[in-house]
């Protein structure tokens, strides 16, 4: 619970001094998670009033000032807010699924980061004709100074074994979530456009055998090179680059008014996998991970032969029908697109210097990778 010192805090900062506002931020939002009601603590501790000022100050050092702390910091907040509407059900879980707070929280956070994200999109092309949105998303991923990104040529040539699987911890928030992404991207779209999606979530779903489920391959992998499968420790292991990749796609797929720019980033997805674990794989196999059992890394060679389907498939049969109908979305579409590129790219660039802090010959362990 949050002492009478940490309540004072919710008064603004001094700016000389250090800005400790978005740790104040995390523990309120922990704590009330915690209570039985959300918006009964939050009135108990006397928060309602300086809440907004709380945010607002967090955001302001997250996405104008530049602190990378801070910002790692509400998207973490973010990524609890939205795990509200995740969990899986038992008695109590998520009692606070729609607390007024929370939900005030959450929006304000998001504004203030959509406004950043717009920011750094650059510009995207408009006017677009829907027959043409395929060629225009292709030529923004391909001219992106993500695309090719280096640090799957370096797997796939120079990385060690133990820094490939530091890669695998850094990408299971991601991965194991990527199944809710399309079952929520099926919510309430045209009937021309569900095949396409029914589609991509059977194969998440292993085409109906339980041990091919994408999730359970995952899982494979993790027990094959000795991870505990520890949700919460590879979240806590990610900086605000991987926590805001994850929180992009379920920021789309929560907020019905992103519709458009979320199945502009969901094409991005399907349609630069294929490349990048292909070179994963050769780098795989290049240090002895799966030689001795090639089923373990099924999870990214079904990507690889899957996802070039998708890809096209998700623009022609998905994207093209959509803008038919409403083809003044198709800026919003690419804007999608681009801020999945950018915090693709962020993601990417963060992997690679972590992988780099990795010794050459470690003996594995979880704490190593994380």
């Amino acid at each position: 619970m949050l002492t009478h010192a940490a309540s004072a805090a919710f008064a603004r900062p001094n700016s000389n001094s250090v800005d400790d506002t978005p740790q104040t931020l995390l523990r309120l939002v922990n704590d009330a998670l915690a209570s039985d009601s959300a918006d009964a603590f939050v009135a108990s501790r006397g928060a309602e009033d300086g809440l907004r000022a709380l945010v607002e100050r967090s955001c302001e050092l997250a996405f104008t000032e530049n602190d990378l702390n801070a910002r790692k910091t509400v998207h973490r907040v973010l990524h609890d807010l939205y795990g509200l509407h995740l969990s899986k059900p038992h008695p109590g879980l998520a009692d606070n699924q729609y607390s007024v707070q929370l939900l005030r929280i959450r929006r304000m956070m998001e504004t203030s980061w959509m406004k950043w994200e717009l920011a750094h999109t650059g510009p995207v092309p408009r006017g677009i004709e829907p027959e043409a949105i395929g060629a225009a998303i292709k030529s923004l991923w391909k001219s992106h100074s993500g695309h090719n990104h280096a640090v799957f040529d370096f797997m796939k040539t120079d990385a060690s074994r133990a820094q490939i699987i530091k890669y695998f911890t850094t990408d299971y928030a991601l991965n194991m979530r990527f199944y809710d992404l399309i079952v929520l991207s099926l919510v309430g779209i045209d009937e021309d456009v569900r095949m396409e999606v029914a589609n991509n979530f059977w194969d998440e779903m292993g085409q109906g055998n339980p041990a091919r489920t994408h999730v359970q391959l995952y899982r494979d992998l993790l027990e094959y090179l000795q991870i505990e499968d520890a949700p919460e420790r590879f979240v806590d292991a990610l900086g605000w680059e991987g926590l805001s990749g994850y929180n992009l796609l379920l920021y789309f797929a929560f907020n019905r008014r992103e519709y458009f720019r979320s199945i502009g980033a969901l094409a991005i997805t399907e349609l630069s996998d294929p490349d990048q674990y292909a070179k994963l794989l050769a780098g795989c196999r290049r240090v002895g991970i799966g030689t001795d059992r090639p089923s373990v890394l099924d999870y990214y060679s079904e990507h690889v032969e899957v996802d070039a389907l998708h890809g096209d498939g998700w623009i022609d049969n998905v994207i093209v029908p959509v803008l038919r109908r409403y083809p003044s979305e198709a800026q919003a579409v690419l804007e999608g697109a681009a801020m999945r590129l950018n915090s693709s790219k962020a993601y990417w660039d963060w992997q690679l210097a972590e992988m780099a802090k990795v010794a050459p010959t470690p003996k594995f362990a979880l704490a190593t990778a994380t």
